[in-house]
């Protein structure tokens, strides 16, 4: 596999600081790991938690051969490492005590071995566009897809009555995300057919713009970066009022 990639973190119109942190790397074999983290903007030290969950995902996987893994083993090397990252956030916490609450979601893709795992907890996603279309590979970790389909009936039914049934960002607390005192769920996808665009981005840019412009930026001759830069300050003009990453890898 051949792989292109291009990336935008920007701290956006409201943020006072910028907790985003992402990477996308090579190692020796030619396998290419990409990583988007989203710190937790209400706790101390988000940008902490972010930074070490890319730095430790990245420093395991340019020391880690994959050629001779299967897809199960692939998918206990990222859990692994997700419980490594763990690790250094406790030691960091020793010495830092207030930092303790920290956290960050983490959606992150492996290419190996002609195939693509992904990881992913939290709410930051991560998307493939394939023939024009594009798919949400990954699925938010938050209140609202831990509820049942009767229940969400029931609350669509009840928003007719009232904006306090309506709160959109109720429904986004999160589930799970990492940190030393979160609650943790690990996602894991296999993508079979790894040929395509791939897009990671943290909520601060999928919440503020549609499919459709999505789409159509992706479709155009830019370059990655431009493409990059396009989607963030769409995101921007719809008011985003969070941290803005993406992270674009070409695939042939």
């Amino acid at each position: 596999m051949k792989f292109k990639s291009a990336s935008l973190s920007e701290i956006g119109n409201f943020r006072k600081s910028n907790q985003d942190f992402l990477a996308a790397e090579k190692n020796k074999d030619g396998d290419l790991f990409a990583i988007v983290c989203d710190g937790m903007g209400g706790h101390a030290h988000g940008e902490i938690a972010s930074k070490l969950a890319v730095q430790t995902f990245i420093s395991n996987f340019k020391n880690s051969k994959f050629n001779n893994l299967t897809n199960s083993e692939i998918n206990v090397w990222l859990r692994e490492t997700t419980n490594k990252t763990m690790k250094v956030m406790l030691s960091y916490a020793e010495d830092f005590p207030d930092s303790l609450d920290m956290g960050t979601t983490l959606s992150a893709i492996l290419f190996t071995n002609k195939k693509g795992f992904v990881i992913n907890i939290g709410d930051s996603r991560t998307y493939k566009f394939v023939n024009e279309k594009l798919f949400q590979i990954t699925k938010d970790q938050n209140l609202w897809n831990s509820t049942a389909d009767e229940e969400k009936e029931k609350i669509n039914k009840a928003a007719n009555y009232g904006n306090r049934f309506n709160e959109f960002t109720y429904w986004k607390v999160l589930t799970s995300a990492l940190g030393p005192k979160k609650t943790l769920k690990i996602d894991t996808y296999l993508i079979k057919e790894p040929i395509g665009l791939y897009m990671l981005t943290t909520d601060g840019v999928h919440d503020y713009i549609d499919q459709e412009s999505v789409i159509e930026i992706l479709s155009s001759k830019a370059k990655l970066k431009s493409k990059c830069t396009k989607i963030v300050e769409y995101a921007k003009g719809d008011l985003s009022t969070d941290n803005l990453s993406i992270l674009l890898v070409e695939v042939k």
